[in-house]
């Protein structure tokens, strides 16, 4: 479905900020290039996610059906189909090509997490039932495979490579969970310290990531054994990492910026600055730069160039620190489920 065009303009600080969305952003993702390009798709909770070429930032179209808000959007391999979670009980599955809706599948609760299988056959959705549900999308009318986890609120899913696999944090187990569809048992826990407040994958596959508290936690996921994890001095709501690169960059619900690390020592290399909200998703492109979703409503992509005026944006943060807004509540905002 189509409305008016978002605009999409460049910012004094060298970002791409790409407007169009009225509530916060609570996830974003890139889909690896394909024939047609790079492509970027945004979960709001404004009920509409977004389809954007993922160089530019150019507004391709928007998902128009859900009446709820967004808490998860995902794009198959090859960027033709898309995936969203929402607060109207639903998930759906449509046409990324036309925006047009291909099926709804209906939930008893909110609807946190939606994820393709690795090859796009299935759909995996999550949320405040506690079931993990596994929809055959070549028959989707057929009742899906269902995985209990009783009691708790799930809030992201993750596909890894093994299809018989799956990973969930959900709000009452510090960590995440490693689930075998083919048992529907936990076969492996992720330990953290707190609850966890963002989870993905690193831009190669390699490693499992989290936020959780002010620590965030890197595993191996192959063999799910901890690689390594850094203690922050602030509270983290967003993470993503080229390990290749060893590049790492975070987001807390306590600022407004994005803050860039040299993922081998943990050190701080450069800031980021223009959001006017905290940054509750981040992902990295396949050639180095990264985006960010923040509790503003925009977007912004950046290149990971420009070190002395990042460096110059840092230094008059540290100035101006304790002047900073902290946002209170938005931490709680991104992780509520609210119904909206």
């Amino acid at each position: 479905s189509i409305y008016a065009q978002p605009a999409r303009i460049m910012s004094s600080s060298g970002s791409i900020i790409c407007h169009g969305h009225s509530r916060p952003i609570p996830q974003i993702e890139f889909k690896n290039t394909t024939e047609d390009g790079l492509f970027l798709i945004s979960a709001c909770l404004d009920n509409r996610p977004m389809l954007r070429d993922g160089v530019s930032g150019d507004w391709i179209g928007s998902f128009v059906g859900h009446n709820g808000a967004v808490w998860c959007s995902s794009l198959n391999a090859n960027a033709t189909r898309a995936v969203s979670a929402s607060a109207d009980f639903t998930a759906k599955y449509w046409c990324a090509l036309t925006g047009g809706m291909l099926h709804s599948f209906e939930h008893r609760h909110i609807v946190r997490a939606a994820r393709f299988s690795k090859d796009d056959r299935r759909l995996y959705t999550a949320g405040h039932e506690g079931k993990i549900r596994i929809f055959d999308l070549q028959k989707p009318e057929m009742d899906p495979v269902i995985m209990l986890d009783e009691g708790t609120k799930i809030q992201y899913l993750l596909t890894p490579e093994d299809e018989n696999l799956i990973i969930s944090s959900d709000d009452k187990a510090l960590g995440a969970k490693i689930w075998d569809n083919r048992t529907g048992g936990v076969v492996k826990s992720l330990e953290t310290k707190s609850a966890v407040t963002d989870l993905c994958v690193s831009l190669d596959g390699s490693l499992i990531c989290a936020t959780a508290g002010s620590s965030v936690y890197f595993w191996n996921m192959a063999t799910h054994e901890l690689v390594k994890s850094f203690e922050m001095d602030r509270e983290l709501m967003s993470v993503a990492v080229d390990s290749k690169r060893n590049r790492m960059v975070l987001g807390s619900p306590k600022e407004l910026w994005v803050r860039r690390y040299d993922f081998v020592t943990g050190k701080e290399v450069a800031l980021n600055k223009g959001h006017h909200g905290p940054v509750g998703s981040l992902a990295f492109t396949p050639d180095g730069g990264f985006a960010s979703g923040s509790v503003d409503g925009t977007i912004r992509i950046w290149q990971w160039s420009d070190e002395a005026a990042a460096a110059k944006e840092k230094e008059t943060a540290s100035e101006s620190k304790d002047a900073t807004p902290e946002a209170e509540g938005v931490k709680e905002e991104k992780g509520s489920g609210a119904e909206s």
